[in-house]
């Protein structure tokens, strides 16, 4: 296949991507208690691209946002440190829309209540999301699109690095 068409291909995909459009790669899973089952194909989301913080405040600010870029990061920035410190204190934080923020204790067993230790069973503090509302149905008014297997793309890559025009796949 010529490269200047994977390449054309993948550009038009991208444009549609701002359409809701989610990407995935197939991938064959085992069921890991019952090794014995047939792996079964199942999709994994892509990730087209890591936004940054600020990437997200000018999209926010592109789509009329009256607070600038600056407000809105310095803001967010704030709020992080906000929730971090009052999830230490024993707080959930609810975000509206946004959702609730929680932790849970990462533990190793004790032998018994008496003989458990904070320092020595507790092992991680993690933060856990729960999704608000606006985060309610994901899956509706999107669509998906298969995307080019991983090791379709380092060809790609790398081809293109090397100055092929054609690629074996």
């Amino acid at each position: 296949m010529r490269l200047s068409a994977l390449r054309e291909e993948d550009n038009n995909n991208n444009l549609l991507n701002n359409l809701n459009m989610i990407k995935y790669s197939l991938v064959m899973r085992g069921e890991p208690r019952h090794p014995e089952r047939p792996k079964r194909a199942f999709a994994s989301a892509q990730c087209i691209k890591t936004l940054s913080l600020e990437e997200v405040a000018r999209h926010i600010r592109a789509h009329g946002c009256a607070y600038s870029t600056g407000d809105f990061i310095a803001i967010t920035k704030m709020l992080a440190e906000a929730t971090a410190k009052l999830l230490k204190e024993g707080y959930q934080v609810e975000l509206d829309d946004l959702g609730k923020f929680y932790i849970t204790l990462g533990c190793e067993g004790a032998e018994s209540m008496e003989a458990f230790q904070p320092d020595r069973h507790i092992k991680e503090v993690r933060v856990n999301w729960a999704p608000g509302e606006a985060f309610g149905n994901m899956r509706e008014g999107v669509n998906f699109e298969e995307s080019l297997k991983r090791h379709t793309e380092r060809k790609l890559l790398r081809a293109e690095r090397n100055g092929d025009s054609i690629l074996e796949l």
